[in-house]
């Protein structure tokens, strides 16, 4: 066997699939002919770092079951987001709010197109090699309720603060009762300063502290969350269903 053949067998064999189609590209292309070996290891390292991202991103992606998989920042359309600034998405975009474990809000009536930009901000959390879990409210609190049934509700925390973001979609304003309102508040202590939330919701900020019954609970869950969040209020949007048709409406 060749040692040009031995070596692809060998990256293969690796998994080395970056550094196995630069090596292709170096062995067909005369502009490498004069390379320094270095140079040609960077360029094999570069493309086996952009490999090993784009396979993250993938099974990120995969892993997030977004509402909105195809949801991006860079395709939104502001026309249908009257009063949306696009400075402010652009600046949540940059991810500068995960540095410190603080959380982003979009409020607005159904139909606002607030889920849309929550999953585009999520994907643009993907793009950067960085986990995300998405979820409905009410079904957040089914499995939570479920994990205390069956005596795993640490473990399950656990689980799911493995997720750099969590999404959590359409947060409500029914009342509670006092095994939600307890869940839901260990659910959010345990996820304070380690982790980052996205949440959607058709009521305002303001609403959320008579959902809880308690109002200690209420402060201890909504502090974490209210005073340290980026809100973008989408009430002055309009419905961007009604906007665009029933087949092509965002929620």
């Amino acid at each position: 066997m060749k040692l040009r053949d031995k070596v692809i067998d060998k990256c293969e064999k690796l998994k080395l699939t970056g550094v196995m189609a630069a090596l292709e590209v170096q062995f067909s292309s005369s502009a490498f002919d004069n390379k320094s070996f270095l140079a040609r290891l960077d360029h094999l390292l570069t493309e086996e770092e952009s490999s090993t991202l784009n396979k993250r991103i993938k099974t990120l992606q995969r892993q997030a079951k977004l509402r909105w998989p195809n949801a991006v920042i860079g395709m939104i359309d502001y026309k249908l987001h009257p009063g949306l600034d696009p400075a402010k998405v652009e600046n949540l975009a940059e991810l500068h709010w995960l540095q410190n474990n603080q959380h982003v809000v979009f409020t607005g009536p159904t139909g606002s197109g607030k889920t849309h930009l929550a999953c585009a901000l999520a994907n643009k959390v993907i793009m950067a090699g960085i986990s995300v879990l998405f979820f409905r409210y009410n079904e957040l609190l089914l499995l939570l309720t479920a994990a205390d049934k069956e005596e795993r509700f640490t473990q399950y925390c656990k689980k799911l603060n493995r997720g750099s973001v969590i999404v959590i979609d359409d947060w409500g304003v029914a009342p509670l009762n006092a095994a939600q309102r307890h869940l839901l508040f260990e659910f959010i202590e345990s996820r304070d300063q380690k982790g980052s939330l996205i949440i959607t919701s058709q009521y305002p900020m303001s609403s959320w502290y008579e959902a809880f019954g308690d109002p200690t609970i209420a402060d201890s869950v909504l502090d974490r969350i209210v005073h340290n969040a980026h809100h973008i209020d989408r009430k002055q949007g309009g419905s961007i269903r009604r906007k665009l048709g029933v087949n092509g409406g965002r929620k």
